[in-house]
């Protein structure tokens, strides 16, 4: 299964389309993708000013080769390898991992649709155990001292909703930072994907003769337990949540409310099409046991009429018994002739059969 090769194109994939499949996504520009459902493995590749919302993936989401791209995406394992100037909402049940990559934002999952505390079900994700701060630069751990290439977003974020109908509300089972659940009730200032914007925050002045100053609302190094193998927070910037606020505040963006749209009447297309699909497979099934119903009654008087002929010694050339009365034609039948393998003797049947034909009846009773 994959998206490939598009542009500007909204590409959707509906709750029970994929049910655990592998998806591959690729060679894409300006596109809205919506994978509203559970997978076994996610690859994203090439794929350029793009929306991209992966509902939970059961194994890893790998994004190859992508620039400007907005992704919300729930997985076991995540991975960016050579992307620039992306944001992701993660939710990952181990440490995410970037390589080769710069200008990456990383802020908490909040995507919501219908279905989805069922799809983290049956990706075997627990909602409450997302490790999306624990990020693994590689690059900047290959070079002592390296600025690290990406920056945390440790503040709410709007959530990003995808409403389907016929599907039920929204969901969303993972716990904000502040550890705060989602509400059915969409939050004022909720957002789509088209939302998201692309500018960074300034980083913080440094301090004459010294390291750059802290970042408001810094996370701590608590969260760090094993050390190691995770860049400290002290080296990360972390930015406010503005990257994903609306993109005015008086109302909806114009491209959100046309991405909407979009995905509503591709959600009703596909509707349609399903529909039109099952009566072609019902109207042929219908055909088909006509046509079976008709060969198994014809086959069954043909067995029935063989039957009949056979009992009225007709059947396959053969003559039926002769005689003008029951013992003529019980005689007639019998081959006194055949030689019995044991060697019985039947010359006293015979004369009795014969006495009874020449008689017109039974032998009296001894």
């Amino acid at each position: 299964m994959d998206f490939a090769d598009q542009k500007g194109e909204t590409l959707v994939r509906a709750p029970g389309s994929i049910n655990g499949e592998s998806f591959a996504i690729k060679n894409l520009e300006e596109c809205s993708v919506f994978i509203l459902d559970y997978s076994s493995e996610v690859e994203v590749s090439n794929c350029t000013n793009c929306q991209i919302f992966i509902g939970p993936v059961d194994g890893p989401a790998i994004f190859t080769d992508c620039t400007n791209c907005q992704v919300a995406v729930a997985s076991h394992t995540f991975k960016a390898n050579n992307c620039s100037n992306c944001e992701f909402g993660l939710y990952t049940s181990t440490s995410p991992a970037i390589q080769g990559s710069s200008g990456i934002r990383i802020a908490c999952w909040a995507g919501a649709y219908p279905q989805l505390a069922q799809h983290f079900a049956a990706a075997n994700l627990d909602p409450a155990a997302n490790q999306w701060n624990k990020v693994y630069d590689a690059s900047a751990e290959e070079e002592e001292g390296a600025t690290p290439n990406f920056q945390l977003v440790t503040e709410q974020t709007p959530y990003w909703e995808v409403p389907l109908d016929n599907f039920g509300p929204c969901e969303n089972p993972v716990p904000a930072p502040d550890g705060q659940l989602y509400q059915a009730a969409t939050p004022a200032g909720a957002v789509a994907a088209d939302e998201f914007t692309f500018e960074t925050a300034a980083p913080a002045a440094p301090a004459e003769n010294g390291p750059p100053a802290a970042v408001a609302g810094a996370i701590s190094d608590d969260f760090l337990a094993a050390g190691g193998e995770h860049i400290p927070s002290q080296d990360v910037e972390t930015i406010p949540s503005g990257m994903l606020d609306p993109a005015a505040a008086s109302g909806e963006h114009p491209r959100v409310t046309a991405a909407k749209q979009r995905l509503q009447q591709r959600l009703k297309d596909q509707a349609q099409q399903e529909a039109e699909s099952k009566s072609g497979i019902k109207a042929a099934a219908g055909q088909y046991l006509e046509s079976f119903y008709e060969r198994r009654n014809k086959s069954k008087e043909e067995r029935i009429q063989a039957q009949r002929e056979a009992l009225e010694g007709k059947g396959n050339g053969e003559h039926g018994p002769e005689g003008s009365n029951e013992w003529e034609r019980i005689i007639s039948m019998i081959d006194f002739n055949l030689t019995r393998p044991n060697g019985s003797d039947l010359s006293r049947f015979k004369s009795v059969l014969f006495t009874a034909k020449s008689k017109g009846g039974l032998p009296a009773a001894a």
